[in-house]
């Protein structure tokens, strides 16, 4: 499939319209000021679009007229003056800058449109030919999914045609050497018929027997065995947790330790608090200790916090396990104990 033509060109083209609009526009409302000639022109622009209507020039007043004048003495004859040069006659202008910007922008905006509608003509030409390329390639593949199938049936349906001609021979050898069999033992199955059914009667009945005492053998060997295991599993647990305990109480009073050597006394020692506290594996602190049961006094629990920040990090004891770091750690702080270490 053909990668479709980037939108840029088109959004080129609707900005370039609106830009020539835009400047139409302007220019519609734009007056020309009066010549040497002292004559009112107006501005006019050639364009491939609709000109607008312009407004019509306002006529001027007549002039109001003069009184006749009185007849006058006549006057003495003066020189004549010397005559004026004619004035040239006047050239029209150049078309003015918002005229050549109108027509250079109605040119750009036909273009721009037949370039559009290249660019539309040839997305829709690549769009209906994948299309059509997608519906073949899907036949195609729908053709040859069917073929397939329908050959993995036939293959199929013979394998059974061979296996069942198979299985009716072999059914009809195994008939043909029962019926010979069963020919010859009838004399003697007769005879033993009996018997051999009282030895299987007895031989299944002891079987049977066997094998429900085996069944409640091994039952009873299970649940016991299970039992062992869940008692093994319980000693473990209790022992690990005894060891966590111990482990966590050396941890604690290792905190203890090096918060009363970071400890500065205080002149009361029946102050106490308990805070709670986060360790990492290495012994940091994660986070910052919060008061779960305050002193009484702030300025006493602020210490506390600050000289268990200032005292870590803790050594964890080795063979504490990393679950202990996990569940937050609850510390019982009193002022007699840190004011003697």
């Amino acid at each position: 499939m053909k990668e479709r033509q980037p939108f840029w060109p088109l959004l080129l083209a609707i900005i370039l319209n609106a830009a020539i609009l835009f400047i139409l526009f302007w220019s519609f409302h734009l007056q020309v000021p009066p010549s040497s000639g002292n004559k009112p022109m107006q501005a006019q622009l050639s364009s491939s679009m609709p000109a607008a209507v312009m407004p019509a020039p306002v006529p001027q007043p007549a002039p109001a007229p003069q009184p006749a004048p009185r007849p006058e003495p006549k006057p003495v004859p003066v020189p004549k003056p010397t005559p004026k040069p004619e004035p040239k006659p006047v050239t029209p202008p150049p078309p003015t800058a918002a005229q050549l910007a109108a027509e250079q922008a109605a040119k750009a905006e036909q273009a721009a449109r037949q370039k559009a509608a290249q660019i539309a003509a040839a997305r829709a030409a690549q769009e209906k030919h994948a299309e059509e390329l997608a519906a073949r390639q899907k036949a195609a593949q729908e053709a040859k999914a069917a073929a397939e199938k329908a050959a993995q049936e036939k293959a199929a349906a013979r394998k059974a045609a061979e296996e069942k001609a198979a299985q009716e021979k072999a059914a009809q050898e195994k008939a043909a050497q029962q019926a010979a069999a069963k020919a010859a033992e009838e004399k003697a199955a007769a005879a033993r018929a009996a018997e051999l059914k009282k030895q299987l009667a007895a031989q299944a009945a002891q079987a049977a027997a066997a094998a429900r005492a085996k069944a409640l053998q091994q039952r009873m060997a299970e649940a016991k065995a299970k039992l062992q295991a869940e008692a093994n599993m319980a000693a473990a647990r209790a022992q690990q947790a005894s060891e966590n305990q111990r482990m966590l109480g050396m941890l604690m009073n290792t905190i203890k330790t090096q918060v009363s050597e970071r400890w500065v006394p205080v002149s009361s020692s029946a102050l106490a608090c308990e805070i709670q506290i986060r360790l990492g594996p290495q012994g940091q602190l994660l986070g910052t200790p919060v008061v779960i049961r305050s002193s009484g006094d702030a300025h006493f629990d602020h210490l506390v916090i600050a000289a268990v920040e200032a005292a870590a990090p803790f050594v964890p004891p080795i063979g504490l396990p990393y679950s202990t770091f996990d569940t937050p750690i609850n510390l019982k702080m009193n002022a007699e104990d840190l004011n003697h270490g």
